[in-house]
């Protein structure tokens, strides 16, 4: 009688197991740990995307122009031009190897593209992360700090000394959530992106 009583507790037991689930990672900043998994997920494979919209600084003497990019992979061509056409940059490559950057009158080719950009530019604009931070994301490595939404979309972070906000999101056809604004600061510049129009790599509107 005790053997079956032991039997049946045993059974009992392993019954249980059975049942448990691992709960998801938690994280400081993140509402729902699932939802933000999920959102990651559908955004690493929206690797093939372009958009248009506008940048400005709140300098003292601020600069505000157009900002065109398109992203196939690794691959991106970006634009970054002011009124008329006046100043900006234009960069293409691969973030993983050489990126050739054209002004009006020269011609770089650089592995820090950054670095660059900020002496043509005249201010810092972080061009290696932003295809990562454009879509809602984390550019890779760590980072200080996260604000994610019940939905699993970003609304803060604090990477690689810029401090970003996300006050508005969009649902293009056919894909993920992406932000719709974005404010970057980094205690020296501050800069506010504005997105009209997110698009496909062939140039079809995905959103009004």
């Amino acid at each position: 009688m005790k053997k079956l009583i032991v039997c049946l507790l045993a059974a009992a037991v392993l019954s249980g197991c059975a049942i448990i689930r691992k709960p998801a990672e938690t994280e400081a900043g993140v509402v729902d740990a699932a939802a933000w998994a999920e959102h990651k997920n559908e955004l690493a494979d929206f690797s093939i995307w372009s958009l248009q919209g506008r940048v400005a600084t709140g300098q003292l003497l601020g600069w505000t122009g157009n900002l065109s990019w398109r992203q196939q992979g690794e691959d991106f061509d970006v634009r970054l031009s002011g009124p008329l056409g006046a100043g900006g940059f234009r960069a293409k490559g691969s973030l993983d190897d050489v990126v050739v950057i054209q002004t009006k009158d020269e011609r770089f080719v650089t592995t820090e593209p950054d670095i660059l950009v900020e002496r043509t530019l005249g201010w810092t604009f972080p061009l290696e992360p932003l295809r990562f931070w454009a879509r809602g994301l984390p550019a890779p490595g760590g980072y200080d700090r996260i604000s994610v939404d019940a939905q699993g979309r970003m609304i803060s972070l604090e990477q690689n000394g810029w401090a970003l906000s996300f006050p508005d999101y969009i649902e293009p056809e056919n894909a993920p959530a992406v932000p719709r604004r974005i404010v970057l600061d980094n205690g020296e510049t501050r800069i506010r992106l504005v997105v009209d129009r997110w698009f496909d790599i062939d140039g079809v509107s995905r959103a009004n």
